[in-house]
């Protein structure tokens, strides 16, 4: 039997809808009526047999279902957005898709993007951001900024640069705390930023309490976010003290806007890697982006990055982590 796909409509819908939490915006942004809006959720709802959508007192929120189908959503319209406009190029040689996590688009990507495409402008560059991992084994990308320990199958794997771990927090937060004596007194006086991605990761507090606290430690409270992204955006704006990794951090740390109130820094045991499928690695425009990516991105630029050196602390395991 065929397995139910919904109409593309019927999605598009969904996702303007989730995004905008209002039909009638989503309708404005798809020029369709509210009703037509309304009559595509129907559909999607009982096709899928979930409620997607609750209103209370005119506010439209998602159901735990809306918010996980929202995920797949969005990726499929990305990936089919791409490769619709990889079919529509005259030259789609000069496409390049470079798919990454979101928080190293943000944080080290996108900043040094306006360089490489000043020196290659006739490179087309599309980013595309996913938190998802099984989204870097399909081959629907040339490049790939990937953090990991480099081996995965079929793959052209360049390593970018290592990665340290530990605390940050606005110069505001580690103000307010005062003066301490000791990690475990000065935590006990800020907020504990947490990032949690769904089951699959769970930050690096732990790992890093482990390496540099000896004492048990009682955070002032608790903020709990999904991805780094957010996690570093609350702590720069003063939410509370967050677990940075580099080269995530460095930019913010370089800027002033965060400050790393301890000297010890966990070794990861992973790293990022700029990489390519087999069939794709040796094409020109791959070439360019990689040999830009080295130098530009790569070990002796995150080194130049550091505010302060780091203290030597014992290594700690640490798995793909959704950025």
């Amino acid at each position: 039997m065929r397995p139910y796909i919904p109409s593309l409509q019927s999605l598009l819908a969904f996702e303007a809808a989730s995004r905008h939490l209002s039909f009638t915006r989503a309708a404005q942004e798809l020029e369709l009526t509210q009703t037509a809006i309304s009559h595509q959720i129907k559909t999607l709802e009982d096709r899928l047999e979930v409620k997607l959508f609750v209103r209370r007192r005119n506010v439209l929120t998602l159901t735990p279902a809306a918010r996980e189908y929202l995920n797949s959503v969005h990726e499929a319209i990305n990936l089919l957005s791409i490769a619709t406009a990889h079919a529509r190029k005259k030259k789609p040689s000069t496409v390049l898709t470079v798919t990454c996590l979101p928080t190293y688009a943000v944080k080290c990507l996108i900043p040094a993007l306006p360089e490489f495409q000043r020196a290659h402008p006739d490179i087309t560059v599309h980013v595309a951001t996913s938190s998802t991992f099984n989204e870097f084994e399909r081959n629907s990308y040339d490049v790939a900024i990937r953090y990991g320990t480099g081996r995965w199958a079929s793959t052209r794997s360049d390593r970018l640069h290592s990665e340290e771990f530990f605390p940050v927090c606005s110069p505001e937060v580690l103000a307010e705390a005062g003066r301490f004596g000791s990690i475990a007194e000065g935590l006990a006086r800020m907020r504990q930023i947490r990032t949690y991605f769904y089951s699959m990761y769970q930050d690096d507090w732990p790992a890093w309490l482990e390496a540099a606290v000896h004492e048990p430690v009682e955070f002032a409270g608790e903020s709990v976010f999904h991805l780094q992204l957010t996690s570093l955006a609350a702590a720069v704006d003063g939410v509370g003290i967050a677990i940075g990794r580099t080269p995530l951090v460095n930019g913010d740390l370089q800027s002033g806007k965060l400050v790393a109130p301890f000297e010890v820094r966990v070794p990861s045991s992973s790293a990022y890697f700029v990489t390519s499928p087999i069939d794709k690695a040796r094409t020109k425009k791959v070439e360019l982006f990689r040999e830009w990516a080295l130098a530009r991105l790569g070990e002796n630029r995150e080194r130049a990055a550091r505010t302060s050196p780091p203290r030597a602390v014992a290594a700690a395991v640490a798995a793909d982590a959704p950025c």
